[in-house]
């Protein structure tokens, strides 16, 4: 995700719930991107080319565990979600694992990862309210945090009653069980400077 900016328009208070923020982002050109987190609605920027990589690079190394200890799930590129009972929280992760299927939706209601690929301009309180939010969807095992501008990995995960972990060194491994997932941070930030 990258640096957010106040949608125009906002009708009273400036907060909106999900159902009109999804009537006036149905409004929106198909390339602009918008998230609604605690019923402020943001554009979110183009993201860099560090970003695209490292989620480039995340996907193809998740596909192959989920195909392997979950096929019923994929990863998806920056689709928005929906978490029960959270009726002014539309985020748009950089990266979810959901359940393999086929539906046109702009939005996910179960996921089981969350992923944040961060910017040095992403507000720290707002990443940190979107991780506590994903935390309270009932299907969801991870989130993770994933800096492109220095070597820095953060995961949240059910099985450890949600303790961050942090990775801070490319030899560092990301394991997360519940995909049969275990690889070197080496491998997530690969063709980035980080990485040289």
């Amino acid at each position: 995700m990258n640096a957010p900016a106040k949608a125009a328009g906002q009708i009273g208070s400036g907060l909106w719930t999900a159902d009109q923020f999804l009537e006036f982002y149905m409004s929106r050109p198909d390339e602009e991107r918008w998230q609604l987190v605690d019923g402020l609605a943001m554009m979110m920027v183009s993201p860099t080319r560090p970003h695209q990589k490292i989620a480039k690079n995340l996907i193809f190394l998740l596909e192959p565990c989920l195909l392997e200890a979950r096929s019923d799930l994929e990863t998806l590129w920056e689709m928005g979600v929906r978490v029960p009972g959270i009726s002014d929280f539309n985020p748009q992760p950089d990266l979810l694992v959901v359940e393999a299927d086929a539906s046109f939706e702009r939005y996910a209601d179960r996921f089981f990862l969350a992923a944040e690929i961060l910017s040095p301009s992403n507000p720290t309180e707002m990443i940190s309210r979107k991780i506590e939010l994903y935390q309270r969807h009932p299907d969801n095992l991870y989130c993770l945090t994933i800096a492109q501008d220095e070597v820095r990995v953060r995961l949240w995960a059910r099985e450890t009653d949600w303790q961050m972990t942090e990775l801070t060194s490319l030899d560092d491994k990301l394991r997360l069980p519940a995909f049969g997932f275990d690889v070197k941070l080496s491998e997530i930030y690969r063709g980035t400077s980080l990485a040289a």
